[in-house]
């Protein structure tokens, strides 16, 4: 039997921490966060990470909207919650 689990995914499952959830959010593929949306929002809402479900929302938001010659609009919430998953990755918080 093989496990067909994406990698990120079963990191952000197997996470010890809001540390390493931050870690996963801001390593994994945007591709990998698109695809697998409602699996990374289940796990940040199982560990009451909301920090983790604010970027995503972000980040989700930021990649829906017009871009203009290319560059995306809008782009300081997702700057916002960016810097609070580095500084939680950095020890400087929750987990």
């Amino acid at each position: 039997m093989t496990n067909d689990m994406d990698p990120f995914c079963r990191r952000m499952r197997d996470a010890d921490g809001d540390q390493e959830r931050a870690a996963v959010l801001l390593e994994a593929p945007v591709v990998t966060l698109l695809h697998w949306r409602p699996v990374f929002q289940y796990h940040c809402r199982r560990a009451a990470f909301g920090e983790g479900l604010d970027y995503l929302d972000a980040l989700f938001e930021t990649l829906g909207k017009p871009r203009h010659r290319g560059n995306l609009g809008g782009t300081m919430p997702m700057a916002g919650a960016t810097s609070v998953l580095l500084h939680i990755v950095d020890g400087g918080g929750n987990g």
